[in-house]
């Protein structure tokens, strides 16, 4: 199997592209670079752009506006995609779809028979092979749609939105696949996903809201839009102990729901300091932190975006 290099790093870049259809802006602006190795989670809502955003790296749209550089020019199929509502043949096999979509990618007989069969075992479809592709789940269809992406050898998968419909053990070893093709071969994903736990397994994301790039960088850090971490307090022998700690932290402890509580900025650390300190006194303690879905709500609510790779709001 071929190795991707480059000589330079952005495997793929997206420079002010923007799509208008039917008089609405389903992509406004976009810029993104790829990186050769890189796995990008692209995290946004239904109806935020993702799938406009998918078919336009794929090449099946023209941007309206803006361009698409690849890094090697040469390559015959610099991008694959794995679409959310994939095309297929309902009446043949899970097997008869796949070779023929391979077929037609022209990847030769001999090892149409050897790679299928192993790509049916890794997206645990092997008991399914003879079954037709119009009586499959949502999640089996969405695994066969996956491996079609996986068989094209190309720099770049795009996989909008199917890694959300797998069950937890299926993402886990789908997921053990994709790092392993990182690994070895220098491949490209780029995941688009309404799911948060998704893009934070994703080595960097960016979040699409009303078809604009709203942030790029760390989940970390678009996580703290959503708000400081909470940690929780179980009960005090000590009535004074909640004054002490309010002190020796500079907070204010509050009773929601029963519970005393108090936000901080950086929660892990301040647990380990608030165990060291009154780790006798005190119950029970844990950390609730906000979500990327939670982030996503204040995304939405603020009506603005973030800038990229900081987590602060710009005022429009």
């Amino acid at each position: 199997m071929r190795r991707y290099t480059l000589n330079v790093m952005a495997v793929l870049t997206l420079e002010n592209v923007s799509r208008q259809s039917a008089g609405t802006w389903a992509l406004w602006d976009v810029c993104l670079e790829i990186e050769l190795g890189e796995i990008l989670g692209v995290l946004g809502r239904s109806g935020s752009g993702k799938t406009t955003l998918a078919r336009i790296l794929a090449g099946l749209l023209k941007p309206s506006s803006g361009s698409i550089k690849f890094g090697n020019p040469d390559d015959v199929r610099p991008v694959a995609v794995a679409l959310s509502n994939p095309a297929c043949a309902p009446e043949l096999t899970v097997y008869e779809n796949l070779d023929m979509f391979a077929s037609v990618c022209g990847i030769p007989g001999r090892r149409r028979t050897k790679e299928i069969p192993a790509m049916l075992q890794r997206m645990q479809l092997s008991d399914q092979r003879a079954i037709p592709a119009g009586m499959l789940s949502g999640g089996a269809l969405a695994r066969m749609e996956i491996a079609r992406g996986l068989m094209i050898e190309s720099p770049v998968l795009v996989i909008d939105s199917l890694l959300d419909r797998l069950e937890p053990a299926i993402f886990e070893a789908v997921w053990d696949y994709i790092l392993d093709l990182k690994r070895s071969m220098g491949r490209s994903f780029v995941i688009l996903t309404g799911s948060g736990k998704v893009a934070e397994t994703c080595g960097r994301m960016a979040v699409i809201s009303r078809g604009r790039i709203a942030f790029v960088g760390r989940s970390e850090d678009f996580r703290r839009l959503a708000g400081e971490d909470m940690i929780v307090l179980g009960e005090m022998e000590n009535p004074i102990t909640r004054n002490r700690i309010e002190e020796h932290l500079s907070v204010v402890i509050r009773e929601e729901d029963g519970y005393l509580s108090f936000r901080v900025a950086h929660g892990e650390r301040v647990i380990g300091e608030l165990l060291s300190e009154f780790g006798n006194e005190i119950s029970c303690v844990y950390l609730k932190r906000p979500t990327l879905e939670d982030a996503l709500e204040a995304l939405a609510q603020g009506g603005g975006h973030i800038a990229a790779g900081t987590g602060q709001k710009k005022v429009n």
